[in-house]
């Protein structure tokens, strides 16, 4: 292998010279031409013209299986399939200057890649592909990651099935470039597609410090970066409880990994109990949004956040039990090594009260409380007299003031305005999960008060 050569996180294949003409000028600067079936005079008309095209754009060409040709008319890179890399002169390759990468499917393949020093190493199909029948299933995320701890420091192509969404997840998940054909090649608006592709892919080009892989903090937990996030501006002092809320665990990932989107989480628990860790735990996640707990209004910044996968309140089945078990590991571990406090394991509901209900009412606090994590209380069945919207009085600023002291943002006014009866709600979230309609019954005023006596506060 020649020095490193870096590559562009975004790794365009075209299949004709005229696409470069449409979409050099957008910034794409990686891209490979692949040209099947054509006689020799029209392949390397072909590359001639790819190649005067990439330099006057800065960009770099690959060639495809044309090696001999790529030589002859001095082309900086060769991209070679299992089958091609047999035939190949790989010392004619090295004595021109002309980089390599090569195509990879299972070890074996993998052994014969790294047998000859490349360039690059791709994989794939990550996901299924359309762009031509494949031997090989879908290699999945997790292969990524194992090929990028078995390549070091050749950079790892990722290819097949890809869109701007899983260009992230592929990254996120060790490759250093992701690759598209059909995504943009049979597009409705081919040009707008790049530009999403190089807006999605550009914290890898541009913002290695959000990027970079890191140890997790977690020892059950696989790291999958996500560039959302910053720095601290406080100590760590929560942990809040999120749920996923889309239908798969693929999208809410995508999600969570889109700098488009700006949103993150320390950490995300899947439903079979896997820990994936996407944040450090010493940089400001991006998970709570808008939100206040106790005064703190940054709560981004004063907390740690776990995303659950679960579809939500579009379908509130029950958490599976190895998905709990795990979050109550993490949470566990987290607390310890953090030192927070049971009243401080909240719900995203807690400290968004009038914007999110999440983990929902289904979630099982009592399980997690007996395991150590979080506070919770046994609340006697709902009841009794009831404080209710646009009710006044004396009752009423009791209640704001017990819901304040608790840590929930609300003046106390003595009008059971909507703040309060989100207030109300989100604790019955929590705590008196048996009916969440934000009236404070005799039910939900007892658990909020021996919920406040458990901390020293008495009213």
């Amino acid at each position: 292998m020649t020095a490193k050569r870096s590559l562009d996180p975004f790794y365009l294949i075209v299949d004709s010279s005229d696409w470069l003409t449409r979409l050099l000028p957008l910034g794409v600067k990686l891209v490979q031409l692949r040209v099947k079936d054509r006689p020799e005079a029209e392949a390397r008309a072909e590359i001639v013209r790819a190649r005067d095209l990439c330099r006057a754009a800065g960009a770099q060409l690959v060639v495809n299986d044309y090696w001999r040709l790529a030589i002859d008319e001095g082309c900086d890179f060769v991209h070679l399939g299992q089958e091609d890399l047999a035939g190949a002169d790989v010392a004619a390759l090295r004595r021109h200057g002309i980089g390599l990468g090569v195509s990879t499917h299972d070890d074996a393949e993998l052994d014969r890649a790294l047998a000859v020093s490349p360039d690059y190493v791709a994989l794939g199909p990550v996901w299924p592909t359309l762009l031509k029948e494949m031997k090989f299933g879908p290699q999945g995320l997790d292969r990524l990651t194992i090929w990028k701890k078995r390549v070091g420091d050749i950079p790892l192509v990722a290819i097949g099935g890809l869109t701007p969404g899983r260009a992230c997840l592929a990254l996120a998940a060790g490759a250093d470039s992701a690759c598209v054909v059909t995504d943009i090649l049979r597009a409705q608006d081919p040009a707008s597609r790049t530009v999403e592709w190089i807006t999605m892919t550009a914290p890898w080009r541009a913002a290695p410090e959000l990027t970079r892989p890191f140890i997790p903090d977690f020892a059950g937990a696989r790291m999958l970066v996500s560039p959302n996030h910053g720095p601290r501006t406080r100590p760590v002092s929560a942990l809040v409880l999120h749920y996923t809320g889309m239908p798969t665990a693929e999208s809410a990932l995508e999600l969570l990994c889109s700098p488009v989107r700006e949103v993150s989480a320390h950490y995300v628990v899947d439903e079979d109990g896997r820990v994936l860790q996407l944040v450090p735990e010493d940089r400001r996640a991006w998970h709570a949004g808008q939100s206040c707990w106790a005064g703190e209004t940054d709560m981004n910044s004063a907390s740690i956040g776990i995303e659950i996968i679960h579809p939500g309140h579009i379908e509130p089945r029950p958490y599976p039990s190895a998905q709990i078990d795990a979050v109550i590991a993490l949470s566990r571990d987290i607390c310890a090594r953090r030192g927070i406090a049971p009243e401080r394991v909240l719900a995203h509901s807690d400290i968004a009260p009038r914007r999110k209900i999440d983990p929902g009412e289904f979630f099982p606090w009592a399980a997690l409380f007996a395991a150590g994590v979080g506070h919770h209380v046994e609340a006697k069945p709902a009841g009794g007299e009831v404080l209710g919207p646009e009710m006044v009085g004396d009752s009423v600023a009791r209640l704001q003031r017990r819901l304040s002291q608790f840590g929930y943002k609300l003046i106390e006014t003595g009008v059971y305005d909507e703040d309060t009866e989100a207030a109300v709600a989100a604790f019955q979230r929590h705590y008196r999960t048996a009916c969440v309609d934000g009236r404070a019954d005799a039910s939900t005023i007892e658990a909020l008060t021996h919920l406040l006596e458990l901390r020293g506060i008495f009213v």
